[in-house]
């Protein structure tokens, strides 16, 4: 086997820049004691203990929660962000080069005990490579992992983001929508993720979270307070380029009806959106 399942977990935990550990003794701790609950709690309930990875309670605490993947891919339980993957494949998160490695990690053998793994990667919000470390452990056909994340994107992530999408779709409409909706890695980060609207049949093309929206009617959608969000969304960027529009909606990382601020590219009859959640609230 070319990697080892150390090697191999940093791919992983890469998939969600929001698994980011500290290197000091205090997270570490905490870290490894989540972890080593949340796997005796699986060892004595099994696939019962996914339902309460998965919420806010127990197996989070404050910046720290579970995560874990079955051996086909998928993602089963989340206390974090990532709980909006749930039941599906996470594989494509990964570009080419990190793919053949994740797989590896799904073959390897059933090793016991904690592990630990330092890697680098891309702190977009600074811009820059840094360290990460990475607690987990393989069970059975599981592989349950603990990280924590930063708990909101700025705008500065999101700009780029949008800026990065809307040139994408610019040059490549079709190959990008793909992109998007499939998961790929440059098109989440975080809470961070573009939304794609389609101005002529006012309908969802694209969306990097959740498919199920995917050709549903972006106009008559509501904000998570019940108020109208797509018709007063579309009348404000009608005769824009460009703008910003805010509305209330649920952040993936509080689980808090939050402000949340959209902005918004036109890129011929399309509306790119991404959006982060004001730190005012």
């Amino acid at each position: 086997m070319k990697t080892t399942m150390t090697t191999g977990l940093w791919l992983l935990c890469a998939l969600f820049s929001s698994f980011a550990f500290s290197s000091t003794d205090d997270q570490q701790v905490r870290a490894r004691a989540l972890l080593e609950r949340a796997v005796t709690y699986y060892q004595q309930e099994g696939e019962r203990s996914f339902a309460a990875f998965s919420r806010v309670g127990r197996f989070t605490e404050q910046d720290l929660y579970v995560f874990v993947v079955d051996r086909s891919g998928v993602m089963v339980a989340s206390g974090g962000p990532s709980r909006s993957l749930i039941g599906r494949d996470i594989a494509p998160l990964l570009d080419d080069h990190l793919r053949s490695g994740f797989e590896s990690i799904l073959q390897a053998p059933r090793q016991q005990g904690v592990q630990q793994s330092e890697y680098r990667w891309i702190n977009w919000q600074q811009g820059r490579v840094e360290r990460k470390q990475a607690f987990y452990q393989p069970v059975n056909g599981h592989i349950i992992a603990v990280g924590y994340y930063l708990p909101r994107a700025d705008k500065e992530t999101a700009l780029n983001m949008l800026k990065r999408a809307s040139n994408a779709l610019a040059e490549d409409p079709h190959r990008t929508l793909a992109q998007i909706n499939g998961l790929d890695s440059q098109f989440y980060q975080d809470d961070i993720y573009p939304f794609v609207v389609d101005t002529e049949t006012r309908r969802f093309v694209g969306h990097g979270v959740t498919p199920a929206l995917l050709g549903t009617r972006f106009d008559t959608l509501r904000d998570h307070a019940g108020a109208p969000l797509g018709e007063r969304l579309l009348e404000y960027i009608e005769g824009r380029e460009s703008g910003e529009f805010s509305y209330q909606w649920r952040n993936p990382v509080t689980q808090r009806i939050e402000t949340k601020v959209t902005a918004i590219q036109r890129v011929g009859t399309l509306l790119v959106c991404v959006g982060w959640y004001s730190a005012d609230d």
